[in-house]
């Protein structure tokens, strides 16, 4: 088969717009991830001091905010979870009384996002220094230590390492993929430089 001047430059388009379409998908493609999972301007500086103040990862942050409140801070849950770090009075009661060292604090202080954000941040941060494996913290923040103590004390739920696998809860498995899932696409458009 001879190969002509024609056949030439037709195969050189062809691949010059299959490259083209390529580039545009994928900037269609992060277009999207990026509206779906975006950094909100007014909780940056928020965020990112309470990610350095309590060595948590920022995009592990940003996605644990998204997942739960999708960045309204007066969103209040069925179960009566408040604001961006979904908490309920009684966490945040004992957040503040256990981690943070500060008492006489209300409810109503939850609809503020720095206070949100810091107690959340710092309930995170506890549950990490316990466990260690950020799946493990992200289903006790959702089901609860006891729920998680109880996992990991079952074999069933556990790998010969000992790490929590198997989550017996379909809904704690489902937050944990979507959290888990929301840090990495975090991680990837906005923190890997």
């Amino acid at each position: 088969m001879k190969i002509t001047y024609r056949r030439l430059i037709a195969f050189a388009v062809l691949l010059a717009v299959s490259i083209g379409f390529g580039f545009a998908f994928d900037a269609i493609a992060t277009a999207i991830e990026k509206h779906n999972h975006p950094i909100v301007e007014q909780y940056c500086a928020e965020i990112r001091a309470n990610a350095e103040e309590f060595a948590i990862p920022e995009a592990n942050l940003w996605a644990i905010v998204c997942v739960e409140s999708d960045f309204a801070s007066n969103y209040v849950s069925g179960d009566g979870e408040i604001g961006l770090m979904q908490l309920t009075p009684d966490q945040f009661q004992a957040i503040c009384r256990d981690l943070l060292g500060e008492g006489n604090v209300n409810a109503g202080m939850l609809y503020d996002p720095a206070t949100n954000l810091r107690a959340g941040t710092a309930k995170i941060s506890s549950l990490y220094q316990k466990y260690g494996v950020w799946e493990t913290v992200y289903a006790a923040y959702f089901a609860g230590e006891g729920a998680v103590d109880a996992w990991l004390a079952d074999p069933t739920y556990v790998t010969e390492q000992g790490r929590l696998q198997n989550i017996p809860d379909e809904a704690t498995a489902d937050y944990v993929e979507e959290v888990a899932d929301a840090a990495a696409l975090y991680q990837r458009l906005y923190f890997n430089s």
